[in-house]
């Protein structure tokens, strides 16, 4: 979900793959596309959920539990996919596409939830977006796939103790010349950095690769 930020060492994403494992086990007799389902649905929850925050703050802690829930479903997938043999195009398919629905409900919720600025929220989604498209094309044209060490794992925790965080404090923490700034903006400024970072890094390795294209 919202794809992978930085292009470094792989860090929350190899734990949670340790310690969801042994649950994947359990799951023997699961489809993991109906898995995918069940991260769509966490993911498209959550957004709906962080918007009607704006009626009572306490959807803002719901919406954490379902932003939990579509993470672990993401994780696991894969994780019973790989396990038992299950693998297939539909299903790489699937995960990548139903990704990018459920950024596009967390971050649109984020977006219109009370105290968000609706421009910078927009900002952060085009680049998730952007960025998701251009890891997934560099993977496409040359068979390499990117993981970071903030990504997709690190995205969901971030996102579940912002939510923590937001149904504890919602108001405004400081104004800046009357202008409210809160948890959601400073969120969306941080989101939009790594994102422009990781865009970065990958059109250096973008470089690479072409140059080594030429070079054979």
């Amino acid at each position: 979900m919202i794809g992978a930020f930085f292009l470094e060492e792989i860090t929350i994403r190899t734990f949670f793959i340790t310690i969801f494992t042994p649950l994947a086990r359990f799951l023997s007799g699961w489809n993991p596309n109906t898995i995918t389902y069940f991260g769509l649905l966490g993911g498209c929850a959550a957004g709906l959920s962080f918007y009607l925050a704006r009626f009572d703050t306490v959807f803002y802690l719901l919406g954490g539990v379902l932003v939990a829930l579509s993470g672990v479903c993401d994780s696991l997938d894969g994780i019973v996919a790989r396990m038992y043999n299950r693998t297939s195009r539909k299903g790489d398919f699937l995960d990548h596409f139903f990704d990018r629905i459920a950024d596009v409900a967390i971050l649109l919720g984020l977006t219109y939830s009370p105290a968000a600025n609706n421009v910078l929220g927009t900002f952060c989604l085009i680049l998730a977006l952007l960025n998701a498209y251009l890891g997934t094309q560099m993977e496409a044209t040359f068979g390499e796939r990117f993981y970071g060490g903030v990504g997709k794992a690190e995205l969901f925790v971030a996102l579940v103790v912002l939510s923590l965080l937001l149904w504890l404090f919602p108001a405004p923490l400081v104004y800046f010349y009357n202008y409210p700034v809160g948890l959601v903006n400073i969120f969306f400024v941080l989101l939009a950095a790594f994102i422009l970072l990781s865009m970065s890094q990958r059109f250096r390795r973008l470089a690479v690769l072409l140059s080594d294209e030429n070079d054979s």
